[in-house]
């Protein structure tokens, strides 16, 4: 069993790896509200589809709306942010490698937080598999999650790259690769052929990172609750379940629509 002191050295190693987030906070936004959905929640993620947190976060998010039963009460748009911008378009790397260099922390090291990761994974239904991982590039990887957005389909698109990039290895800086889960989960292979030959939803995704950058966002996940609170990193079950818990608290009430009214005109049915 890992002690807390060793816990907490382990997360604080992760953090400094990818640079994910790991604090809970609550801030007033000023961002314009018009298009909210009021009778919804908003949950807006930003993240990247090689993060670990982000992958934990995700389930733990998902696991916290099914207990409380809001999964017609939550609106989830997920945004693009890439850890390592500046790796080259269609390469990768064995992603122990390319940490031990980056960074400079040995392999072993670099193993031991993934040993932990693995374990936590398995409580949220997650097979990672790390040793399978490749760092690349994930522009376009983001401009497939932005095309799926156009669909109402994007938390399929996300989980569809997460599992794929995570526990099955796949290299998703190839082109051949991003398609065949395309295909895979029924999304048009065609138009996605297209969008990857093209620039299309580039500038959504540039659009994303550029909100990032104004919110101060320097790690992923980072959910941000109504435009009002946040949560940053993976953080406990309990802190997911007590933030979309208040929110829904404070829902505006619907009137039932097949409800019995009179109006104005003396009518009543």
């Amino acid at each position: 069993m890992i002690n807390r002191i060793l816990k907490y050295n382990f997360i604080v190693l992760a953090c400094m790896m990818l640079a994910c987030g790991s604090k809970a906070t609550t801030k007033t936004e000023t961002k314009d509200s018009k298009n909210m959905n009021t009778q919804k929640v908003k949950v807006d993620i930003w993240s990247d589809v090689v993060c670990p947190f982000c992958y934990l976060g995700k389930n733990k998010l998902e696991q916290a709306i099914k207990k409380l039963h809001a999964e017609d009460k939550i609106e989830i748009e997920w945004h693009s942010f890439q850890l390592d911008p500046d790796f080259p378009m269609n390469q990768s790397v064995s992603s122990i490698d390319y940490l031990a260099q980056k960074k400079h922390i040995p392999a072993s090291q670099i193993q031991g937080i993934q040993q932990y990761l693995t374990m936590q994974g398995k409580n949220y239904g997650i097979d990672f598999q790390f040793e399978k991982t490749l760092t690349f590039n994930t522009f376009n990887a983001h401009r497939l999650l932005q095309w799926s957005k156009t669909m109402q389909r994007s938390n399929e698109m996300k989980a569809a790259l997460m599992l794929a990039y995570f526990s099955e290895g796949a290299d998703l800086s190839k082109t051949d690769v991003l398609l065949e889960i395309v295909a895979k989960h029924h999304f048009d292979v065609e138009k996605a052929k297209d969008i990857l030959a093209s620039n299309t939803y580039h500038d959504e995704v540039e659009k994303d990172l550029y909100e990032a950058s104004k919110l101060g966002i320097n790690g992923v996940p980072f959910f941000l609750i109504n435009e009002k609170q946040v949560i940053s990193g993976a953080q406990e079950d309990s802190v997911f379940e007590n933030v979309i818990s208040n929110a829904l608290k404070n829902l505006p009430s619907t009137p039932n629509a097949n409800g019995a009214v009179c109006t104005p005109a003396a009518e009543c049915k």
